[in-house]
């Protein structure tokens, strides 16, 4: 192995790695601080020798090699002069510190190799004087280098190696017991070295994390305080405040007038000063175990959400709590506003479905409990609603809750809000009797007229379905839907009525069901169903003038069932537009073959009005059959007008246009009949069949149909008295003014030529099973 070997290897097993920067930075700052006093060292001794030599050895060996040596270490002096105020970056540190190593091996080979050439020359004395120098030599070098083990290990083993072998040679016993004595120092002091530097790089390696963790924690401090989010500590012992952020201060400069504190003075104060019971709070936050925590807590009318977490220390040691609040008193408002609006409906202050559902839910639960369920729905609100506007619908709704709550008002009752115009109420018995009674008196208190204003008042009714737990069912959903069957009967029977829920009327829901099935097949096939017509006529000429398209069904089973059974099965299940399309098409394609050029009327439902398809619609069944536009009426309620008034009087413009006839049905029965005909040019009014049949009996009665046909001929509007049964009321209608009559007293309702065997037939084979 050469001797550059030797130095490679001891370089690399005691080099300082080189992934450590912070601490190759701090070697290079004390080498920067030590390199020049050894390297003074080195020359002062040096010269010394050279002095006590000169004499007696020669001068390029006195003079000359430590003219050179103190120039290369002159330079080595500048340089580390020069470098003793410059951060080193780590790349530059780790590149000056192998030069040290480097420098280290000729330094140590320099100045031993010096000693050895002075040796021959002098008596004991200079010799003494040499082992001295080198000793002092490798010890001043030692202490130097302490910071790079490396570099001190080099000029250990070259300067002490060489040392102990070269005078342990001479045989001498002072020069042999002074290498043994090197060795022994030589290894003190290379243990001694050996501890130091460990020492050196755990204060370094100390003093970077120390930096590292003051730089965290004053990024996080910045950080913390430019965070929108108030945070404070607090000391765990006294729990003043020991740091508070801008946000925080901020915030305290909001609700200082509610504490005994200012802002710029919140460090050093106690967080007692939040709290009512501080000694329950200091109780809590000693103890990190009961931690984390939150709370709000009310100031004055504020109110502060307080968050309180653990601050601990590497050790796992409780350092303190740390506090981050806000102010929420806009939040807490909103949430309860929103909790207010889940759970309770808006316009009325009274439970909502849900609430109301969890009511019963929960009154269902509990053993032994028997509950009833009054549900109740407002009559003629819709109509109201839609015809006075929603604000007024709006004070009707909120006085109908407050005559429910004065009615409502026993223990354990609940009264809700279902939606629309549908409310509940939550009774704590299941006394049919009782049920009833108390049924009785909300239909009596809601049929009171409502005040709109000092000259305004409107009249409602109610109707009632009661359904009782156990009897009718042990679940919400049970219960409800009984309750819903209840009521609907009691619609049926004629509203402002209570009905207690009967096991028929499922039966007849399930009727219902299998009828409203039945009527899809039908017209899915379009078997069964047929149009009649009934005829129109002129009261001074009896010419038929037009012929109402009236739809009607046969089932197989049943018979021919009635229009008022299943029309309003279709106009819920929406089967109203199908069959509205088949009496449209059938009805134009059976007029075209009538050679009287009388016209046909169809009735449109509300579902087909204001969608906007209407006129394309009946344009598709003008252009499929042939039939001349002028020769078709389209017929319509005043309460088909109603919800969806502009967009409904657009499709009538759009019919009006294609040269349709548009005629006002039922008139007088529904709400401003007056501002339909103002807003729209009707080229028919036909009177309601009640007011002509009383207009013989009742002179007001008479007067409406006699004011109706004034203004047709005002208008220049065709009237049509509908319903006229008898001669009687022919005559009077005709004395009044009217223009056309229509009635079974001109004809009843047939089918057309074409079906008429077919309708034969059946009626034959109905005949013949009633006979059986």
């Amino acid at each position: 192995m050469t001797v550059q070997d030797m130095f490679d290897r001891i370089v690399r097993t005691r080099a300082v790695p080189a992934d450590n920067p912070d601490l190759l930075k701090a070697q290079y700052r004390a080498f920067s601080r030590q390199m020049p006093l050894m390297y003074l060292i080195l020359l002062s001794s040096t010269w010394a020798v050279s002095t006590t030599h000169m004499a007696i050895a020669p001068l390029w060996l006195t003079v000359g090699i430590p003219a050179v040596l103190t120039l290369v270490c002159a330079v080595r002096v500048l340089h580390w002069w020069k470098s003793r105020h410059v951060e080193p970056t780590p790349e530059t540190a780790l590149h000056a510190l192998k030069r040290v190593n480097y420098l280290a091996f000729g330094i140590a080979f320099a100045f031993t190799g010096w000693s050895f050439l002075l040796f021959p020359y002098g008596g004991a004395y200079t010799r003494s004087h040499l082992a001295f120098y080198m000793a002092i030599t490798v010890i001043s070098c030692i202490f130097s280098l302490m910071h790079l083990r490396s570099a001190a290990l080099i000029v250990t083993t070259i300067v002490n190696g060489a040392f102990i072998f070269f005078f342990a040679a001479t045989g001498q016993p002072t020069f042999i017991a002074a290498s043994v004595n090197i060795a022994l120092v030589s290894i003190g002091m290379l243990v001694i070295l050996s501890i130091n530097q460990r020492d050196f790089a755990s204060m370094v390696n100390a003093q970077t994390e120390a930096r590292r963790k003051n730089e965290e924690q004053s990024r996080l401090l910045r950080m913390i305080d430019d965070m929108p989010v108030a945070v404070m500590t607090a000391d765990p012992e006294t729990l003043n405040i020991t740091y508070a952020n801008e946000t925080s201060k901020e915030l305290i400069r909001k609700i200082e007038h509610l504490l005994p504190i200012e802002a710029d003075k919140l460090v050093g104060t106690c967080i007692d000063v939040f709290h009512k019971n501080p000694h329950h709070q200091r109780r809590l936050l000693a103890d990190p175990k009961n931690l984390p925590h939150s709370v709000r807590i009310k100031v004055g009318p504020e109110v502060l959400d307080l968050k309180v977490s653990p601050v601990m220390a590497d050790d796992g040691s409780y350092i303190g709590p740390m506090l981050t609040w806000a102010l929420v008193t806009r939040e807490v408002e909103a949430e309860s506003r929103i909790r207010q609006l889940a759970h309770y409906d808006a316009l009325t202050g009274l439970p909502n479905r849900v609430t109301f559902r969890e009511e019963l839910a929960k009154g269902l639960a509990t053993p032994g409990n028997r509950i009833g369920l009054l549900y109740l729905d407002l009559d003629g609100f819709k109509l109201i609603n839609d015809t006075r506007g929603h604000p007024v619908g709006d004070i009707l709704l909120g006085q109908v809750a407050s005559r429910l709550r004065a009615i409502c008002n026993g223990p354990a009752m609940t009264v809700g809000r279902l939606g629309g115009d549908e409310f509940a109420v939550l009774v704590p018995h299941n006394s049919a009797e009782s049920a009833m009674t108390l049924a009785g008196k909300i239909i009596e208190a809601l049929s009171e007229p409502y005040d709109l204003d000092h000259d305004r008042s409107i009249q409602l009714g109610a109707s009632i379905g009661i359904a009782l737990a156990p009897e009718h069912g042990e679940s919400a959903d049970a219960l409800f839907a009984r309750a819903d069957l209840a009521l609907y009967a009691a619609k049926a029977a004629g509203k402002a009525q209570a009905h207690i829920f009967l096991p028929a009327m499922e039966t007849r829901v399930q009727e219902r069901v299998r009828l409203e099935a039945k009527l899809r097949k039908a017209l899915d096939t379009k078997s069964g169903l047929f149009v009649f017509y009934q005829p129109i006529v002129n009261i001074e000429t009896g010419k038929v003038t037009a012929r109402e398209a009236l739809i009607r069904w046969h089932h197989p089973q049943r018979g021919w069932v009635s229009p008022g059974e299943f029309i309003p099965i279709a106009e819920q299940s929406s089967l109203i537009d199908q069959i509205g399309d088949f009496v449209l098409d059938q009805a134009c394609r059976d007029a075209v073959g009538r050679k009287d050029g009388a016209r046909v009327a169809v009735n449109i439902s509300a579902s087909q009005l204001g969608k906007g398809t209407l006129a394309q619609t009946v344009l598709s069944a003008l252009v499929t059959s042939g039939l001349s536009p002028d020769r078709l009426e389209i017929e319509v309620t005043e309460t088909a007008l109603l919800g969806t008034e502009a967009f409904a009087m657009d499709d009538l413009r759009r019919l009006r246009d294609m040269g349709v006839r548009v005629a006002l049905d039922d008139f007088g029965t529904g709400y401003s009949s007056l501002a339909h005909l103002r807003i729209f040019p009707f080229d028919k009014i036909k009177i309601d069949g009640s007011f002509v049949k009383e207009a013989v009996d009742r002179p007001e009665s008479a007067a409406v149909v006699k004011a109706v046909a004034d203004l047709g001929k005002r208008l220049g509007v065709t009237t049509v008295a509908e319903g006229v049964e008898t001669q009687a009321q022919f005559d009077r209608i005709r004395e009044e003014g009217c223009t056309e009559v229509q009635g079974y007293l001109c004809g009843r309702p047939a089918p057309n030529g074409r079906d008429a065997p077919i309708v034969e037939r059946l009626n034959e084979a109905a005949k013949k099973v009633v006979a059986a």
